[in-house]
C-alpha cells in the first residue's frame, strides 16, 4: 500500500513537472490571436535541444512561412517547444502539441520527428519535419524506394550529410591519415545511419574507424579520450545530437591529444573544430517553411514526396589548423571553397558567396527561352504545364527577366532544325527541349548557348554527355528514365505468374531501342524473358500490336517513347482484343486504356526543369549543375481496363495507388 502511495505521489511530480516544463518552454514563443475567427492558423514547432544548427533551422522555418504569406501576429500563431534533450519529456510535449488545436505541426531533428509522430499516429494532423539524417530509419512509416510512400500526413525533407566529402576533405589535408574516432549514441537511428555510411567508407579508404558508443551527454568526455587513448589522429562529430550538445567535450579531449576535430555539421569551427562540412540548416529549414506554408494554404502532404535536401555549406577553422602542421594543411582551393573562415587571429570571413545577397537574375538581361516540343502528346504537355505552374510561383519576373515562347514540330523530325534556326532568330538566349528527338536536334544546332531539356528517358544515349555529372557544358536537364526495377517487383509481388513480358519500340527513336535494350537485359536479369516488336511508324503501330499480341507472353508492359504514347489507344485495342494484361511505364496512359502505370511524374518533371533555369539565369553554369530524375513516381491502377483486358487488380495493390 505504501508502495503503491509512493508510485502515485511520483506520478503527480513527474506530471507536474512536465507540465511545468511545457509551459516554461513555449514562453515568449506564443502569439496572441483570436483563433476561433478562423483567421489565424495556429501551429506548434519542436526541436529536441537549444543547438545552434536546430536554432538556424527553426529560424529557416519562420522564414520560409512569411515567404508564403503566413506572418505571426497577422495570420499565424506560433508555439515553440524544447525538449532540451530529454526524450521522455520530448514524449510529453508531442502529446500536447497534438491534443492541442493546432492545424500544423512541425518537428526539427530525428528525436523529434519520432516524438510527434508516434503522438499523432491516430490525431493525423499534418506535421511537417526537417534536420532529419535519414526520414525511413527514423520508423515513422516512411518507406525506401519510393518518395510517395508515407503516412499521408506526414512530409518533410531528410538531409544526409556528406559524409564521403568530409572524409575526402579529411585525407586531403592529411593524406596520410589512418585512423579517426567517433562518438556516438546508438539509440539514436539519425545517427546509427550515418554510423553505417561512415563504417563503408573507411574501409573502401583504408582508414580505420574506432567508435566509443555513449547513452548520454555526460558519457562524451570520458569516450573522447577513450578514442585518442587508443591512437585516433582526428575526431569525427557526426550528426548525433547527444554528441554536438557536448561538442565542446570532444575538442577539449582532442586539444589534449594535439588531433583535429572535423564535423559535418556546421559551424562548429566556431568552437574548435578544425573544419565542417555539411548542411545550411537555416536554408533546410527554409525550405520546410515554404513547404509548410503550401500545406497550410491547401496543399495535402500525401502528394508531397520525401526528398533529401543538402544545400552544402563548408567552414575552416585556420586558428586551429596552425597548431596540427605539418601534418594538417589547407590549400589555396580548400580556403576558396569555406563559406565561413576563422582567421588565425579568431576573428571571421564570410566566402564570397555569403557576402554576395542573394539575386534571382544578377545579370538584369531579360532572358528569351524558347521550349521546343518534338509532339504534343500527354507528358509533353503535363511537363508544360508544370513548367507553367513553377513559373507563377518562381522568385523571376514574366515580362522583367523572361519571357517564354513555345514551339512544336508535330512529330515531324525533319521540322525541328528549322525550329530551331527560327528560334536563334528570334533572339532564343536559353533552349528547352522536350523529348529526345527535340533534345538530339538541340546538340546539332545549340552549341554555346544554356540548353535545359527535359521528358528525355536517357540523356547519355541521346549524346548529351559522358554521365550525369560529366556533361556537355552548355546542357542539363531532366531525364524520366522509367522506373523499371520497380515494375517488376510490382509484378513480382501482385502477378507472380506473369513471367514472359512484352513491349513495343521504335527503331528510329535512339530513345526506344535503348529503353527496349535496358528493359530486356534488366528483365534477363530479374528471370522474365521479354518479347519485343518494332514498329517505325503510326501507321505501322496497329499491325504490330496485333503481332505481339500473337506472341507466347502472359502480359505487356509498354516502354514509354514518343510513338507508343500517341498511338496507345491502338496498343489498347490490341490488348483488349486479345485479353492481355496491359502494363504501362508512361504514367499518363491509364486513361489511354492501362491497368496499371508506372512511370515519372512528367507534371513534376516541369516544375523540377523551371528550378534549374532558375540556376542557370541565378548565374550557375550548366556545366556545374548535373542532370536530375524528378522525385515523384506514379502508380495508378484502373479495375475497369483490367478486367477489360480479362485479369483483376488485388486490393493490396490498389492502396500503393498515388493517383
Amino acid at each position: 500500500m505504501l508502495i503503491a502511495l509512493r508510485r502515485l505521489i511520483l506520478g503527480f511530480i513527474l506530471l507536474a513537472a512536465a507540465s511545468a516544463l511545457l509551459l516554461f518552454s513555449d514562453l515568449g514563443s506564443r502569439v496572441t490571436a483570436d483563433s476561433a475567427s478562423g483567421s489565424i492558423a495556429r501551429i506548434a514547432v519542436l526541436q529536441h535541444a537549444s543547438q545552434p544548427i536546430l536554432d538556424q533551422g527553426r529560424e529557416g522555418m519562420m522564414a520560409g512561412l512569411a515567404e508564403r504569406g503566413w506572418n505571426r501576429g497577422a495570420n499565424l500563431e506560433v508555439r515553440n517547444f524544447n525538449a532540451e534533450g530529454d526524450m521522455p519529456v520530448a514524449q510529453a510535449i508531442a502529446r500536447e502539441m497534438v491534443n492541442a488545436d493546432n492545424r500544423l505541426l512541425m518537428t526539427i531533428s530525428t528525436p523529434s520527428l519520432q516524438a510527434v509522430a508516434n503522438a499523432n499516429r491516430n490525431v493525423q494532423i499534418p506535421h511537417v519535419f526537417a534536420l532529419v539524417t535519414d526520414p525511413v530509419a527514423a520508423g515513422v512509416g516512411i518507406q525506401p524506394g519510393n518518395a510517395l510512400d508515407h503516412p499521408a500526413w506526414l512530409a518533410g525533407y531528410g538531409t544526409m550529410q556528406p559524409i564521403a566529402k568530409a572524409f575526402a576533405v579529411a585525407r586531403e589535408m592529411n593524406p596520410s591519415l589512418q585512423r579517426v574516432g567517433v562518438v556516438w549514441n546508438a539509440a539514436e537511428a539519425n545517427s546509427e545511419a550515418q554510423i553505417k555510411v561512415a563504417r563503408a567508407l573507411c574501409a573502401n579508404l583504408g582508414i580505420q574507424l574506432l567508435e566509443a558508443s555513449i547513452e548520454n551527454t555526460a558519457g562524451v568526455a570520458e569516450a573522447a579520450a577513450s578514442l585518442t587513448a587508443r591512437g585516433a589522429e582526428a575526431l569525427w562529430v557526426n550528426g548525433d545530437v547527444t554528441v554536438i550538445t557536448a561538442i565542446d567535450s570532444v575538442i577539449a579531449a582532442a586539444n589534449k591529444a594535439n588531433i583535429p576535430v572535423f564535423t559535418v555539421i556546421p559551424p562548429n569551427v566556431k568552437r574548435g573544430a578544425l573544419f565542417d562540412l555539411g548542411a545550411d540548416y537555416y536554408e533546410v529549414g527554409r525550405l520546410a517553411g515554404v513547404l509548410a506554408g503550401d500545406i497550410l494554404s491547401g496543399r495535402d502532404p500525401a502528394t508531397v514526396p520525401i526528398e533529401n535536401v543538402l544545400p552544402e555549406m563548408q567552414t575552416l577553422n585556420l586558428a586551429a589548423a596552425e597548431k596540427f602542421k605539418p601534418r594538417w594543411t589547407v590549400s589555396p582551393e580548400l580556403r576558396a571553397r569555406a563559406r565561413l573562415t576563422i582567421r588565425t587571429d579568431g576573428t571571421e570571413e564570410l566566402g564570397a558567396a555569403l557576402l554576395a545577397p542573394v539575386v534571382p537574375n544578377p545579370g538584369g538581361k531579360k532572358w528569351k527561352i524558347a521550349v521546343v516540343l518534338y509532339t504534343e502528346n500527354p507528358p509533353a504537355e503535363e511537363a508544360v504545364g508544370g513548367m507553367k505552374a513553377a513559373w507563377q510561383a518562381s522568385p523571376l519576373v514574366a515580362g522583367k527577366d523572361y519571357e517564354v515562347k513555345f514551339y512544336s514540330a508535330q512529330g515531324d523530325m525533319a521540322a525541328l532544325g528549322g525550329i530551331y534556326d527560327a528560334a536563334l532568330t528570334d533572339g532564343a538566349n536559353l533552349f528547352v527541349p522536350v523529348s529526345t528527338p527535340s533534345l538530339q536536334a538541340a546538340l546539332h544546332k545549340i552549341k554555346t548557348l544554356p540548353v535545359v531539356f527535359t521528358v528525355v528517358a536517357n540523356p547519355i544515349i541521346a549524346g548529351a554527355g559522358k554521365s550525369y555529372t560529366d556533361h556537355r557544358p552548355n546542357i542539363t536537364g531532366i531525364s524520366v528514365l522509367s522506373p523499371y526495377e520497380d515494375m517488376l517487383d510490382l509484378l513480382e509481388q501482385s502477378f507472380p505468374k506473369f513471367k514472359r513480358l512484352g513491349t513495343l519500340f521504335c527503331p528510329s527513336e535512339a530513345n526506344s531501342v535503348d529503353l527496349k535494350d535496358a528493359f530486356a537485359e534488366l528483365c534477363r536479369q530479374r528471370g522474365f524473358t521479354l518479347e519485343t516488336v518494332a514498329a517505325n511508324s503510326p501507321t505501322e503501330l496497329p499491325d504490330a500490336a496485333i503481332s505481339l499480341m500473337t506472341r507466347p507472353i502472359d502480359a505487356v508492359v509498354q516502354i514509354s517513347d514518343n510513338l507508343s504514347t500517341t498511338g496507345f489507344v491502338a496498343v489498347t485495342r490490341a490488348a483488349r482484343q486479345a485479353k492481355k494484361p496491359l502494363f504501362s511505364l508512361n504514367s499518363t496512359t491509364v486513361p489511354l486504356g492501362a491497368a496499371v502505370s508506372l512511370g515519372r511524374d512528367y507534371h513534376d518533371a516541369g516544375e523540377a526543369t523551371v528550378r534549374l533555369i532558375e540556376k542557370i539565369i541565378g548565374g550557375q553554369s550548366p556545366a556545374n549543375i548535373p542532370f536530375k530524375l524528378p522525385p515523384k513516381v506514379v502508380r495508378m491502377f484502373s479495375p475497369a481496363n483490367a478486367t477489360a483486358t480479362g485479369f483483376t487488380l488485388p486490393e493490396a495493390l490498389l492502396q500503393t495507388a498515388t493517383k
